[in-house]
């Protein structure tokens, strides 16, 4: 469709002096080559539905300049701020024509835009900002959650652990971790951040891992499978660090962990007792945030070459790791926010 338009995107693309112009046709030109969609959205830094955007806006008005700006900007009134707030509270852009699944500044500015309305990204972003409002990272709540259910757990826990009389508490949780690198956030002086990563490394391990978020201690065993007998061997590892006193080990609802094999263990081990988390609540578990914390600090960004490396490296930090630290890692704060 753009074959026939490549000459006059090339020159257009040379003799423009708007930077935003320009990038947009240098763009269109490398699709008018045969470029793909996929590859113009990763050189470009834009998600597809501005490349689509780009297309119609040349195709209706052959050009890809921004229309004039005059004056001061445009300011926002009460009735807009009060529109944008209802947009991002009830967060289906796609009701409105906007090919996305949640509001984000630039999708703001086109919804305005296909009112009529010019509106900068940025004023969108300080009217935001001026309301209160926060762009996070989104935190899944899953439908499944009984309220009721973790607001007891919560209440009952916090009793549980005022009379504890000396017993060990632990979080226990497992998480997954492949030779390959994952992606994660890095400083640079560079356009990007490369991460040289050998690709074809899919191999992976399970870490079981428990924690005290009163003393900080970390105890935790790798292995190649997440089955029942490594969880056994994981819990002889508990009860060989804490042979002479009781221990209470918070866990969820995992399948192995109510396997016969952790049965028969169970009931040669009295000191060691197993006690429920609610379903579907890893935010009351503080294993979850250790483990959060493995990600972002080891193996973001990094690869490992054997699982014998990825092993050494796991417990190796996790030894280094002060225990004041582990401490602030691992909160119990949503436990005692809920049972307030």
């Amino acid at each position: 469709m753009l074959e026939e338009d490549a000459p006059a995107l090339r020159r257009l693309a040379k003799e423009n002096k708007d930077y935003r112009a320009r990038e947009r046709l240098r763009a269109l030109y490398a699709l008018s080559l045969g470029d793909s969609v996929e590859h113009v959205v990763r050189v470009f830094d834009v998600d597809d539905s501005t490349v689509y955007d780009w297309i119609s806006w040349w195709q209706t008005q052959r050009g890809l300049s921004d229309k004039p700006r005059s004056g001061r900007p445009p300011e926002l009134s009460p009735e807009d701020k009060a529109l944008i707030r209802k947009l991002v509270e009830k967060n289906n852009p796609q009701q409105h024509g906007i090919n996305a699944s949640q509001w984000d500044c630039s999708e703001l500015s086109k919804y305005f835009a296909r009112h009529g309305r010019a509106v900068p990204d940025e004023i969108i972003r300080k009217a935001l900002k001026e309301m209160g409002a926060h762009y996070v990272k989104a935190v899944l709540k899953y439908a499944e959650v009984n309220e009721r259910e973790r607001r007891s757990f919560a209440l009952k826990l916090v009793r549980e652990l005022r009379g504890k009389n000396g017993a060990i508490v632990l979080f226990e949780d497992e998480m997954s971790a492949e030779l390959s690198a994952r992606k994660g956030y890095g400083w640079t002086f560079e356009k990007q951040l490369v991460i040289v990563a050998p690709q074809g490394r899919r191999d992976r391990l399970n870490l079981f891992g428990a924690v005290s978020p009163f003393s900080g201690e970390v105890i935790q065993l790798a292995s190649k499978d997440a089955k029942a007998d490594a969880f056994v061997r994981f819990l002889k590892k508990v009860c060989a660090k804490h042979s002479r006193k009781k221990v209470w080990l918070y866990l969820d609802n995992c399948r192995v962990h109510h396997s016969k094999k952790v049965k028969a263990f169970l009931r040669t081990r009295k000191n060691l007792v197993l006690k429920r988390l609610p379903a579907y609540s890893p935010e009351l578990n503080p294993r979850e945030y250790f483990h959060g914390f493995l990600r972002r600090k080891l193996l973001n960004n990094r690869s490992f070459a054997s699982t014998r490396e990825l092993v050494g490296a796991l417990h190796a930090f996790t030894r280094r790791v002060p225990r004041a630290v582990v401490k602030s890692v691992c909160s119990l704060e949503p436990v005692y926010a809920l049972a307030k």
